[in-house]
């Protein structure tokens, strides 16, 4: 047994973020080294548990069309137009033997691990190893059963899942019906204010129809909540502990009960999350030879590059890193990239200002230098985005949605001379676009310069209103705080690969996103459609329409995509390379090189 962790990590460092994302491909950098080669995955990838398939109504693909559905071809052809071959690692090499315990980077200390609360990066990293959903999204991005074997329509208003049987709590308790009406209720429980409640709208009861059995009475079929019992929002947690806990629950005071294949030991503020191997796990084909996994905040660049070079920090999901060339260069980690579900963009959030012309919108998009930010900001590990949902959300009839990528303009370069003539018809010349942003975050800070740039070479002037690190957040959360910009940037993402997982959060009335007032009855009934869509087919052409409405109003500015890049020890081995690791059991897959 191989021992990786060798010395405590000193000197932390305050945990701040990033890179802030609300909820929410991947395919490229331009070069690729022997570390970012697709690996071959082991056969527990093929399928899901069970040696099954994805139940009936998630329109997932086949696993068995992974290696190729989530792998860029180049530019024309029958691949999505400038997204350049490469960063197609789904899973590294399979590791050797155990491991007894590593430390994992994220980009600032995790708030909460409580199902219904997280929404970033952080968050979902480590209550992903620890509270399973009832589907999984495996790493190549496929559907497959999770808690539940089968969930499925069986009537236009009847959702049924069938729970797994033989399943725990870390407590030995085995997981019930009740347990999981209890998880989904506090889902969308007004009173609790969790972040996915608009996903139950269409929802009238959920109720414990057996044992193992619950039943979702809908009041129209609504596809969607398929796909996002996938991720938290299918989380399930322990009743009992759960309200024994009360408003300690899911932090450092109360901890969690959940089923996953990693238990919470400790949670100390500051020093980070440790959880231990459950020996008990019902799934017996994952790897399992990881130990023990300790999920730290590391908000500095410099002590984070430091760490993995030293051996400190045995790994990372980086959603921005400016020392990723270096990183590549060494014999110390090995940087793989993959799939992701990841837009780089700019939320417009106020149509009340500089930016309430959607001409103006589309001309501050024409301006922009991507490329540029491709090659300094992400160091390669991007591409220019030219729609808001990105190739690795394509989950389903992959063709439909390159072909209308490949319809939409090419935003490689800027087009300065059609976006001055959109500002002065717009009467915009001279105006101030107020950027909400951080000076602290320097991803933000590159981006927010690059808009200013922008706007400036097309005769308008932009505002920079920085808040603190710590204080990013509420642009997404708190209204208040959005009153004095007209927009701000993010890192988002849907909780599973179809485009509507994002879109209906921007455009549905109660959407979690729907920031700038954008009100379009014919946009509103396309989600409606697209949720009750039964025919893949359908789904997507429906989906690409929405796409046109939200790309011609630019509610929205994409910006890049960026892949999902994955830094990790030269000791350790077999994390998923895909955006995965968000949703499903990543740590389980770890063990020594």
């Amino acid at each position: 047994m191989r021992r990786v962790r060798r010395n405590g990590l000193l000197a932390i460092g305050v945990a701040v973020a990033t890179v802030l994302a609300a909820c929410g491909g991947a395919d490229a950098p331009p070069t690729a080294t022997d570390a970012t080669e697709e690996s071959a995955a082991p056969d527990t990838t093929a399928a899901g548990p069970d040696e099954t398939v994805a139940p009936d109504g998630t329109d997932a693909p086949d696993a068995t069309d992974a290696a190729t559905d989530t792998t860029a071809a180049p530019s024309g052809g029958d691949g999505p137009a400038g997204v350049p071959e490469g960063a197609s690692t789904i899973l590294t090499p399979a590791p050797t033997g155990e491991a007894e315990s590593a430390v994992w980077a994220v980009y600032r200390e995790t708030s909460t691990i409580d199902p219904i609360y997280v929404f970033d990066y952080p968050d979902n990293a480590a209550m992903a190893i620890a509270c399973e959903s009832l589907l999984r999204q495996q790493p190549d991005l496929t559907i497959a059963p999770g808690l539940a074997t089968s969930i499925e329509y069986v009537s236009p208003t009847e959702l049924v899942i069938t729970l797994r049987e033989g399943v725990t709590f870390w407590d030995g308790t085995p997981l019930t019906a009740a347990d999981v009406v209890y998880s989904l209720e506090r889902q969308r429980d007004p009173n609790l204010g969790g972040f996915y409640g608009a996903v139950f709208a269409n929802v009238d009861t959920i109720e414990a129809t057996g044992d193992l059995e619950v039943t979702i009475t809908t009041t129209v079929q609504d596809n969607a909540i398929i796909g996002e019992l996938s991720g938290p929002v299918g989380a399930i947690v322990q009743q009992a502990f759960t309200e024994e806990q009360g408003v300690d629950f899911a932090t450092a005071a109360g901890g969690v009960m959940c089923t996953g294949p990693y238990q919470l030991e400790s949670w100390v503020v500051g020093e980070g999350l440790t959880f231990v191997r459950n020996d008990s796990y019902w799934d017996t084909s994952l790897p399992m030879q990881l130990q023990s996994i300790t999920i730290r905040g590391v908000s500095d660049e410099a002590v984070l590059t430091s760490g993995l070079l030293t051996g400190e920090i045995d790994g990372t999901y980086p959603i921005v890193l400016s020392t990723l060339n270096q990183l590549r260069d060494s014999d110390a980690v090995n940087v793989y990239e993959g799939p992701g579900y990841g837009i780089a963009a700019f939320i417009v959030s106020s149509f009340d200002g500089a930016l309430a012309d959607k001409r103006v919108r589309q001309a501050l998009s024409m301006a922009l230098d991507r490329q540029g930010l491709v090659d300094v900001l992400y160091q390669g590990a991007a591409y220019p985005a030219r729609a808001t949902a990105v190739p690795g959300t394509w989950g389903y009839e992959r063709q439909t949605f390159v072909d209308a990528w490949n319809a939409l303009p090419d935003v490689s370069e800027p087009d300065l001379e059609e976006a001055k003539r959109l500002v002065e018809e717009a009467g915009a010349t001279g105006q101030t676009v107020r950027l909400g942003m951080s000076s602290e975050l320097n991803s933000i800070n590159v981006q927010a310069g690059e808009f200013q740039r922008a706007l400036e070479s097309i005769g308008m002037q932009a505002e920079l209103v920085s808040v603190s690190a710590a204080n990013y957040i509420n642009f997404f959360i708190d209204p208040a705080a959005r009153e004095g910009v007209d927009g701000f940037f993010t890192v988002n993402y849907p909780n599973y690969a179809d485009p509507i997982g994002l879109y209906a959060t921007m455009v549905a009335p109660d959407g979690s996103q729907a920031y700038n007032g954008f009100d379009d009855p014919a946009a509103v009934d396309l989600v409606a459609q697209i949720r009750q869509a039964t025919d893949p087919a359908e789904q997507a052409a429906l989906t690409v329409e929405l796409q046109s409405i939200i790309m011609d109003e630019m509610l929205w500015v994409p910006i890049v995509a960026p892949t999902n890049v994955l830094v990790m020890s030269s000791e350790i081995t077999g994390a998923p390379a895909t955006f995965s690791y968000m949703f499903g059991p990543w740590a389980a897959y770890l063990g020594a090189a």
